[in-house]
């Protein structure tokens, strides 16, 4: 399988499968809310492990999902697994007093539900979800000051790159997720009510698919080539080798009288913060701001 279609896969199981689905769910056990603060917290996807670890209450993770990569501490954290299938032996070794996780996994909630251990889920579909759970996180970790501090943080910096971007000429983006390198089949990119969606639109481009049907579809090379983005963004796994980054910009000659081709705007971006719901979704929309209107950003 090729690393564009593995990347794509991933970001699919990650976010349609824990994503939204049901919004959130509180402890399970009233009872147990009146307990002091977790101390062995399992944050069973990345997204989660980034939030409890900026609210700086990375000491008390004792475990996260095989793909949480950052913070850098993280990495020295046990694994529980993937998401759709975590250790139940591994978690009971860890002896947690809190599980936090996003949208529905029926896994983890039954193993919680099992051992009466507390079981927190949240929703991450997009950025105003994405400060409300942190603050809700904030709370359950009794951490409520860093919590709103964060939010206020990321809610100003929100602003200022509004206020960056803004006026400008909206510029039409095409992201894609994944595809076939060689010959442009199965492109997948970013559809409505996306996280991704917005960050696009917060980095004054518009997503051409923001009508699609469904959050993550697959398209035509006709619709590419009716809808004429001005910029392409493609997203893949970090360490692209210098001849597949040739291969995959050559693809697109195919499309010369789409705007973003025949203009030499195809970036091929390796930055895996786009794909995490999390405390870097600024971050994250600042980088397509510098590729959609790099006029704004002299530094």
């Amino acid at each position: 399988m090729n690393i564009s279609l593995k990347l794509y896969l991933f970001f699919c199981l990650l976010l349609t499968g824990l994503t939204g689905c049901g919004g959130n769910h509180s402890d399970h056990s009233p009872a147990q809310s009146a307990e002091r603060s977790p101390q062995r917290i399992i944050c069973g996807s990345p997204a989660v492990a980034e939030i409890v670890f900026a609210l700086d209450c990375g000491e008390r993770v004792a475990g996260v999902s095989d793909y949480t990569t950052y913070p850098s501490e993280a990495l020295d954290v046990a694994k529980i697994g993937g998401w759709m299938n975590p250790s139940r032996e591994r978690l009971l070794r860890l002896k947690p007093d809190l599980i936090i996780t996003q949208g529905q996994h029926p896994a983890l909630a039954a193993f919680a539900n099992e051992y009466d251990i507390r079981f927190h889920s949240v929703n991450l579909d997009d950025l105003d979800n994405i400060l409300k759970s942190m603050a809700e996180i904030a709370e359950k970790l009794g951490a409520a000051e860093r919590g709103a501090e964060l939010v206020s943080s990321m809610t100003g910096a929100i602003a200022g790159l509004s206020e960056r971007i803004e006026p400008v000429e909206t510029v039409s983006v095409m992201l894609v997720m994944g595809r076939t390198p060689g010959n442009l089949g199965g492109i997948a990119t970013v559809g409505p009510r996306t996280f991704i969606d917005e960050l696009i639109t917060l980095a004054g481009g518009s997503n051409i698919f923001q009508d699609a049907t469904g959050p993550y579809p697959q398209i035509s090379k006709e619709s590419l080539l009716t809808r004429a983005p001005e910029v392409i963004i493609e997203v893949h796994s970090p360490g692209l080798p210098a001849a597949a980054r040739r291969m995959l910009l050559d693809d697109w000659h195919t499309f010369d009288t789409v705007p973003a081709v025949a203009n030499k705007r195809i970036y091929l971006i390796e930055e895996q913060l786009l794909l995490i719901p999390g405390p870097r979704v600024v971050e994250a929309a600042e980088h397509l701001a510098r590729l959609i209107h790099p006029d704004r950003f002299h530094d």
